[in-house]
């Protein structure tokens, strides 16, 4: 395989998803998403309880607002660091603050419990297949 080949498709293969999918702000001219697109936008809508995208489903993380960025980096830092919120932050925490921390608290326990379920039918489909080897 010639050196860069596989750096070259990877470019090539991301250059035809941005295109596809219009990255990063929608199909050109307002133009409806492909179906097959609009089909994965309403698949991410149904699984991540968000409103259907109109472009990439990621677009709203990788060009999160400045505040969102900075809040989240924020309790990076101070889960890693121990540092207090407002420390980080290097200002008193707003009301907008708390209630962004309370959903990131939410979300973060929601996708424990889904791990935790997952992990669950992992442990009960092998102990099905160990039950099924012993017989």
């Amino acid at each position: 395989m010639p050196a860069g080949f596989r750096r070259d498709a990877t470019l090539a293969d991301a250059a035809e998803y941005r295109e596809r999918w219009g990255c990063p702000r929608g199909p050109a001219a307002g133009a409806p998403l492909p179906p097959d697109l609009a089909a994965e936008a309403r698949h991410v809508a149904t699984v991540t309880g968000t409103p259907e995208a109109t472009t990439c489903p990621l677009a709203c993380i990788t060009f999160a607002d400045p505040w969102v960025v900075e809040v989240s980096r924020a309790v990076a830092l101070a889960a890693d660091l121990h540092v207090p919120l407002d420390d980080q932050l290097g200002r008193d925490l707003t009301r907008a603050d708390l209630a962004a921390l309370s959903a990131l608290k939410k979300a973060q326990g929601d996708a424990w419990q889904s791990d935790e379920k997952i992990r669950e039918q992992k442990r009960e489909n092998e102990r099905k297949a160990a039950a099924r080897g012993a017989r």
